[in-house]
C-alpha cells in the first residue's frame, strides 16, 4: 500500500504536544496518535478532512498526550484506544501521569498492546516498538510500509525525551534509541510527539550510531 495513506497533524496542550492523523487514503479511515488537548482542534480536524476515526493509539500515559481522549470518546463512542501494556500503572495513576502538570486525567485502555504485536486499523498495520526510557511504557508505532514512524516522546529532532520523570531511566532510553537507530531503515520518516520531523538516518549520525 505504498503511498496509500495522509498525514494530518495539530500542536495542542500546554507544552506543545504533536498530535497526528494518519489516513487510509483509500477508505479514508484514520487513527488518531497523541490526543494530548484542544479536542475541539482535533474534531475540526477531522471533520474538514472527513475521516472516519477507526482508533487512538498512545505512545505513552502522560496528561499531554491523553487530555483529549475522553472528549474524542464522547463523539465517537466505542473507538478503540491503545497503550503499551506496560504503561498500565502509568494510566492508573493520576500522580504519575499528571501530576508534573497538576491535571484531572482519566482514561481507560481497551487494547493494552505487546511489543512487537502488529495492530491493524483503518487498514493500516502499525507494529508496536517497546522503548521504554521516557516513561517505562513507552513505544513507538512503525507503519513499516510506509516507513513511518510515530515516536512518541522517545525519539526527537536532534535529541529524545526527558529521563527524569516518575518511571523514567536514561539506561532504558539508551537502549531504546539503540534499538531504533540501528534496526530500523534510514530512510523512515520520524513523525515525534514534541517538535519538527526527522528520519531515522538522521537521528543516527547526530547520536553516534553509525556503523
Amino acid at each position: 500500500m505504498k503511498d496509500g495513506i495522509w498525514l494530518d497533524g495539530r500542536v495542542v496542550g500546554p507544552i506543545q504536544t504533536n498530535c497526528y492523523l494518519v489516513g487510509n487514503a483509500r477508505t479514508n479511515e484514520a487513527v488518531i496518535v497523541d490526543p494530548g488537548d484542544h479536542a475541539r482542534l482535533l474534531l475540526d480536524m477531522i471533520k474538514k478532512r472527513e475521516a472516519a476515526p477507526a482508533a487512538i493509539y498512545l505512545t505513552h500515559g502522560h496528561y499531554d498526550h491523553i487530555l483529549a481522549v475522553g472528549d474524542l470518546l464522547n463523539c465517537y463512542p466505542g473507538l478503540p484506544v491503545v497503550i503499551s501494556k506496560k504503561e498500565r500503572p502509568m494510566v492508573e495513576d493520576q500522580t504519575l501521569n499528571s501530576g508534573i502538570g497538576g491535571y484531572d486525567c482519566r482514561i481507560e485502555p481497551t487494547h493494552w498492546a505487546e511489543d512487537g504485536e502488529v495492530l491493524t486499523y483503518a487498514g493500516l498495520s502499525f507494529k508496536v516498538l517497546a522503548t521504554p526510557g521516557h516513561t517505562g511504557g513507552s513505544c513507538c508505532y512503525y507503519l513499516e510500509e510506509e516507513k513511518l514512524l510515530l515516536s512518541g516522546d522517545t525519539l526527537f529532532y536532534q535529541g529524545y525525551g526527558r529521563c527524569d520523570l516518575p518511571t523514567g531511566s536514561v539506561e532504558e532510553m539508551r537502549t531504546s534509541l539503540e534499538r531504533l537507530l540501528t534496526t530500523l531503515p534510514e530512510d523512515v520518516r520520524v513523525l515525534p510527539g514534541h517538535g519538527s520531523e526527522t528520519t531515522i538516518g538522521y537521528e543516527k549520525r547526530i547520536e553516534g550510531f553509525e556503523d
